[in-house]
């Protein structure tokens, strides 16, 4: 395009005014920096009018390339590249024109052209700002904008066209145009990527950290995540071992469309407050029996946490009816604790068992008897019936009582003369042989019978168990019809001893019928232990007179064995029939038959402590035999196998405070 008026001039006058001046103004309006436009300036003065005119014709061949170059890419960093470019020579070709005013005139610049005037430049524009630019996904664009600036007619309007779009990631383009009042157009373009480098906001839903009780099914809450690109999956790692205690974490991750990814965690702790469960193992309560051994059943215990052990504590003594508790604790590994208990009620359902013999010999005229004794674990009280006993002709009857710790007497001392007759006495025959009552006596002179007392004893525990036993007192007349307490004496654990005659007198009669002796004397006799006096053994001749006496021997005699080095203890008699023991009996050496242990240690382990005797026990006597022979002065003879029946006194204590025997 030509042209040539006055605009012309005004332009050329413009250069040479800014010629005066160009050291000094900050020619900044081609979008170069001030060290590129010192550069260009240097370069152009450094240069002859030749080499001016011919850079001056490369530089606007080189625009033109340019020009037709940014029209046809679409390649933002080639579009920067061009544009940087043409400022660059825009720059530089106003160097040459103000140069060549300066050094040939206006009109050696006008004769440049054909007409002295040919505006076919563009005006150069210069993108503001950051080419290309970058905006975050949904955040607010603003354009710098650009400017153009012309040789020939300076500053440009620049105009812009197309949009960005911020809520969609892409790259946009900003078009820029610019025309000079030539009608000269110049384009350049910004490149916009909207990128998302946000990562995507996750939440986690619920409670964190969460707990989750052990062996409970845990269902997570979740999570949920926000991004501005648009809907996102969450993906959930790590896995919650509810059967084990501990401190598990489940992340959450979250990836965008532009692969920005977001993670976020929640903590769950597995714990265990739950106690174990204990099982009583048996009865509950359970009953055992006074003085017999207990064994605990246990108890176990379930956990979930695994294998647990249970502790037991408490006693039961067996050996004390009471009720006694145990009590079963069982701790898991989280130290929770659970506890239950037994009651183990320890009873006593067994009667006392009697140990005494049922049957007491003692003299007349005595209330001591002995003790009646029975064996039980707990402590024992004795009572006693009514009595039953023989009629008296005068006097108060004698009654048994008993203490409540079996000591055995009469109220009221019996008199074995006092009991009712039971056999007529006839006188001498007179003159005409007519015999006549004499009297009456009682049979148990000349028979030994005894005078029996009975009654009922009971015994009771401490727990109310019962037994009984049938007792009978047999008194033994002491002295005959002449009551002389110094003859006999008794047996049994009461106390009564005495020395006697061995001479039995007969009945008296005319032409008596002599036969052997007759023992009057019962067969066994009872004494207790340590004692040598045993009794009489007795006989008579029946109608034999009273000149005829009767002497005793005794044989061998058996007992049992003993232990040690002590000799046995033998019977001997005297001729008149006084019984007795050369060394008095020890109950208490007999050969051991009971094998005794000791309590069972904590093992369970039962050994061997001793041996004892069952009789203290049983109230077994210690007998020693033998033959008794009474001859008469006659020399007639009769023999009587006889049973000496030693008793122990205390027991294993070898207490000798109680009772003596009678015979």
């Amino acid at each position: 395009m030509k042209k040539f008026n006055n605009t012309k001039f005004a332009l050329l006058a413009a250069f040479i005014l800014v010629s005066a001046s160009m050291d000094t103004e900050a020619s900044n309006d081609y979008g170069i920096s001030d060290s590129d436009l010192n550069f260009i300036e240097n370069k152009v003065q450094s240069m002859n009018y030749n080499e001016m005119i011919s850079t001056r014709s490369s530089l606007i061949s080189e625009q033109n390339d340019l020009e037709e170059a940014e029209e046809s890419t679409q390649s933002p960093s080639q579009n920067k590249a061009i544009n940087e470019r043409l400022a660059e020579i825009a720059a530089e070709l106003s160097a040459i024109q103000r140069a060549l005013v300066v050094l040939v005139g206006i009109g050696a610049v006008s004769a440049l052209t054909d007409e002295g005037y040919n505006d076919n430049v563009p005006p150069v524009i210069t993108v503001n700002g950051s080419n290309p630019a970058t905006v975050e996904l949904g955040g607010a664009y603003v354009d710098d904008g650009a400017t153009a600036f012309d040789d020939n007619h300076g500053s440009t309007a620049v105009t812009a066209s197309g949009s960005v779009n911020t809520s969609s990631v892409g790259s946009y383009t900003i078009t820029y145009t610019a025309t000079d009042v030539d009608g000269n157009s110049a384009t350049a373009s910004r490149i916009v990527n909207v990128v998302d480098t946000t990562a995507p906001v996750i939440t986690v839903t619920g409670d964190d950290p969460v707990t989750s009780e052990l062996g409970t099914a845990y269902t997570d809450a979740g999570a949920t995540a926000s991004d501005l690109s648009g809907d996102i999956v969450v993906v959930s790692t790590g896995e919650v071992d509810i059967n084990t205690v501990g401190t598990y974490t489940l992340t959450y991750t979250a990836t965008d469309a532009s692969n920005n990814a977001a993670t976020a965690s929640r903590t769950v702790n597995v714990v265990d407050t739950t106690a174990p469960v204990i099982t009583v193992t048996g009865d509950d309560p359970v009953t055992s029996e006074l003085g017999t051994a207990y064994t605990d059943a246990g108890a176990t215990a379930s956990d979930l946490s695994g294998d647990i052990v249970v502790v037991s504590t408490g006693e039961v003594d067996i050996n004390t009816v009471g009720t006694y508790t145990l009590t079963y604790t069982a701790t898991d590994a989280s130290d929770n604790a659970a506890t239950a208990s037994r009651t183990v009620n320890v009873v006593d359902t067994t009667s006392p068992v009697f140990t005494s013999s049922s049957t007491f010999t003692v003299d007349e005229n005595i209330t001591a008897i002995g003790n009646v004794t029975a064996t039980d674990l707990a402590t024992v009280v004795f009572t006693i019936g009514d009595t039953t006993s023989p009629a008296i002709v005068a006097g108060t009857a004698s009654v048994l009582q008993i203490t409540s710790d079996g000591a055995l007497s009469f109220n009221v001392a019996p008199d074995y003369d006092l009991q009712v007759p039971d056999v007529q006495l006839f006188a001498e025959p007179d003159a005409f042989g007519t015999v006549t009552k004499s009297g009456k006596t009682l049979s148990g002179y000349e028979t030994g019978a005894k005078m029996d007392f009975t009654a009922t004893v009971t015994v009771t525990d401490a727990s109310g168990n019962v037994s009984t036993q049938d007792i009978t007192v047999k008194v033994s007349d002491v002295g005959g019809v002449d009551d002389d307490s110094g003859t006999g004496t008794g047996t049994g654990t009461g106390t009564g001893t005495g020395t006697g005659t061995g001479t039995s007198l007969g009945t008296f009669g005319e032409n008596p019928l002599i036969t052997a002796p007759k023992f009057t004397s019962s067969p066994t006799f009872k004494v207790d232990e340590n004692v040598t006096a045993i009794g009489n053994v007795t006989a008579t001749i029946d109608a034999a007179p009273n000149t005829v006496t009767i002497s005793y021997t005794i044989g061998a005699t058996t007992g049992p064995a003993i232990q040690g080095n002590r000799a046995s203890s033998k019977l001997l008699i005297s001729s008149s029939g006084a019984l007795s023991f050369d060394i008095a009996p020890d109950y208490d050496l007999q050969v051991p038959d009971v094998q005794l242990f000791a309590e069972p240690d904590a093992f369970g382990t039962v050994t061997k402590s001793g041996k004892t005797l069952s009789g203290y026990e049983t109230g077994a006597t210690m007998n020693f035999t033998a033959t008794v022979t009474a001859t008469s002065s006659l020399g007639v003879s009769n023999t009587q196998d006889i049973t000496v029946q030693v008793s122990d006194v205390g027991g294993v204590d070898d207490d000798s405070g109680t009772g003596t025997g009678t015979g």
